[in-house]
């Protein structure tokens, strides 16, 4: 059985803390599935960059020397993130659409939002024995960086800011993607759940 490594994220853009995690995960792990969240969203506050998007700045920030490790799924979100009553249903959804794609029960959930959360989605369900947490503090991680602050820092056009905490992709299409969020901001689409 291969050691997996699974890390979910939106990356609403990805950040140097997300190359963290997949870096850490390869490093650990024989093949790595980064799990792209909120595939069926765009134009929202919370997701304005298409899936294509994000898709590509992932595998152009991707170190040369892990790509050969790393596969790339998309999910879509059927409900809303803070509906507390979807957590454990949103947990089974989660893991058996990786198990599909990976092929086996077990894998290494690397995650940076606390334990507290994923006990939420898989605590108490039949599928909790099969996944490995392999936890990251994100307050410590970057200074807490999060793709939140990445956007407000779009908003207020701060390069430097985007300079310090992106990989190169991001700094390369600040402009564009500056230029988008703006269009999102001054006329977002409605998040919804299917």
């Amino acid at each position: 059985m291969n050691k997996i490594g699974v890390f979910l994220a939106r990356m609403q853009p990805i950040h140097n803390a997300h190359l963290y995690m997949v870096t850490k995960a390869c490093e650990e792990c024989d093949k790595v599935v980064v799990v792209l969240g909120s595939e069926n969203k765009k134009d929202t506050l919370r997701n304005p960059f298409t899936i294509e998007k994000r898709k590509e700045m992932l595998l152009v920030s991707l170190p040369e020397q892990y790509r050969s490790k790393i596969s790339v799924y998309e999910i879509p979100d059927w409900s809303m993130e803070s509906k507390v009553e979807d957590y454990k249903i949103w947990g089974r959804y989660f893991y058996y659409n990786v198990v599909s794609r990976i092929n086996q029960k077990h894998f290494y959930l690397y995650y940076s939002d606390g334990k507290e959360m994923l006990d939420n989605w898989f605590e108490d369900t039949e599928v909790r024995q099969y996944i490995t947490y392999k936890l990251f503090e994100r307050n410590k991680l970057y200074e807490g960086l999060s793709a939140t602050k990445i956007r407000d820092a779009f908003k207020n056009n701060d390069k430097e800011y985007i300079k310090l905490f992106c990989p190169k992709v991001v700094l390369n299409q600040f402009d564009y993607l500056r230029n988008y969020y703006l269009e999102v901001l001054n006329d977002p689409v409605e998040d919804y759940e299917m």
